[in-house]
């Protein structure tokens, strides 16, 4: 019976001690081909300083050129979510014929997670696990599962990321050819912050900016501009959710770069999925936008490629945004470098940029409680509500939510001596201008919170 092995792994990256590991299974075993196969999302690890797959699998090519037996297998990077090894066994087996006997290579490491695997029971019957073990160390966990025995070299894909930090040489460690794509690339940020955003920026060439006027977008635009004006156009979203002062910020940032600036009605409030404000209203908000840009984009030369101001500190987050970024494929440069919200403050500040301490200020959408319907009423009345408390009391950081007909004012503990009945008073009497319904107000018991307003299980 043929055997095919597979070998998973984050492979972040793929090192020297990986492929010794495979060539000795391969002969121990009479395998007659080896799937490298780069994890998606590992449902026991996290993904902290997981690089893009796309890289991993493409490090795993260049480190496999020439060897004929092994082969990069994408199946796990294009499935979304969680990644679980008994989809991906299923999956593979639907593919080769029946006769093939697969082999499943585990390391060392890991054996003793294997019980907590999902479905083991029927992962067993698909698959001889086979436990991958340096020699000299004792066969603790699932001893009863064969071994192939490995050189002990002392490699880890965490020291080579280490050196890779320091700024020292990895050639010794892996592949020339891998050593070559990650300096190209820089995929584990030897390089300054400012000098990644600005690597990511240049392989995108033509591109559209979704720029919505807050500290993110604004510096990705302005970045993008400097270094290839001809290829950038920016787009601003003219709409009720967005603050008016974002608008105007983004409106003197175009006239002080020179940007080329299209502004757009994205129609997010002809959308009854967005108005009815459920727990994944954004997913309706941006799917409307982006294709808005998705027509712009047809429009321009070349390929243009639609970009975000999505940070890497929103991926810990639930971002229904992103999902509809995916389905139309947008980038996000600051992701793909590794940048989250204060390495963006900081290059902004490098660069002697007005809005670097801007604070966050997201759509005024997202001060309505899930389930309170979103009307151009009711957002006007947070708008000006929160621009009455700025001004008065000198408050930076402030909410004003809407649950229904009560408005709810939300600010840091230390400024609550700040918001007195008779302020309280004043904000819902201007609020009641723009949306009579209003009936209440108060501040609320709970200092701010970003995100309070979303209330409900994700769909």
């Amino acid at each position: 019976m043929r055997r095919l092995g597979l070998f998973g792994g984050a492979f972040n990256p793929v090192h020297h001690g990986h492929l010794m590991a495979a060539q000795a299974a391969v002969e121990a075993l009479g395998l007659e081909r080896l799937l490298f196969i780069p994890s998606g999302s590992p449902p026991l690890k996290g993904d902290a300083g997981l690089v893009a797959g796309e890289h991993r699998l493409e490090m795993i090519r260049r480190a496999i050129a020439g060897e004929p037996r092994f082969e990069a297998c994408d199946v796990e990077l294009r499935r979304a979510g969680k990644s679980f090894t008994i989809d991906t066994v299923r999956t593979l087996k639907a593919r080769h014929p029946a006769d093939i006997e697969m082999v499943f290579l585990i390391g060392a490491d890991c054996v003793h997670r294997l019980a907590r695997w999902k479905d083991i029971a029927a992962l067993r019957e698909l698959v001889q696990f086979v436990v991958l073990q340096r020699a000299g160390e004792a066969a603790e966990a699932e001893p009863d599962l064969p071994r192939v025995w490995t050189p002990a070299i002392g490699l880890s894909s965490t020291s080579l990321r280490e050196r890779l930090a320091e700024g020292r040489g990895v050639s010794f460690m892996t592949p020339a050819a891998t050593a070559d794509y990650i300096a190209e690339h820089d995929l584990y940020h030897t390089a300054s912050p400012r000098q990644r955003i600005e690597r990511a920026l240049l392989d995108i060439r033509p591109r559209v900016i979704a720029c919505s006027g807050g500290v993110d977008s604004l510096l990705l635009a302005t970045l993008a501009h400097r270094l290839a004006p001809d290829e950038t156009l920016i787009v601003h979203a003219l709409s009720p959710a967005v603050p008016e002062e974002a608008t105007a910020r983004v409106m003197a940032q175009a006239k002080q770069e020179g940007w080329r600036l299209k502004t757009v009605r994205s129609g997010e409030f002809a959308d009854e999925r967005y108005l009815s404000n459920p727990v994944n209203r954004c997913y309706f908000c941006k799917s409307n936008l982006y294709s808005a840009l998705t027509d712009i984009a047809a429009t321009l030369e070349g390929e243009a490629v639609l970009l975000s101001g999505a940070n890497q500190d929103d991926l810990g987050e639930y971002r229904p945004g992103l999902d509809a970024a995916a389905e139309r494929g947008v980038r996000h440069p600051w992701i793909e470098a590794g940048l989250g919200k204060a390495d963006i403050r900081a290059i902004a500040a490098e660069l002697g940029l007005p809005f670097a301490t801007l604070a966050a200020s997201p759509c005024l959408a997202s001060r309505l409680y899930t389930g309170t319907r979103v009307t151009v009423e009711r957002l006007r009345a947070v708008e000006r509500g929160e621009a009455l408390i700025r001004a008065r009391a000198g408050i930076e950081v402030v909410r004003c939510r809407v649950r229904e007909r009560e408005l709810i004012v939300e600010v840091q503990a230390s400024d609550r001596h700040r918001i007195t009945d008779d302020l309280t008073a004043d904000v819902l009497a201007l609020a009641q201008e723009s949306e009579p319904a209003l009936a209440s107000a108060r501040l609320d018991a709970r200092e701010y919170r970003p995100g309070r307003a979303f209330v409900g299980a994700r769909p």
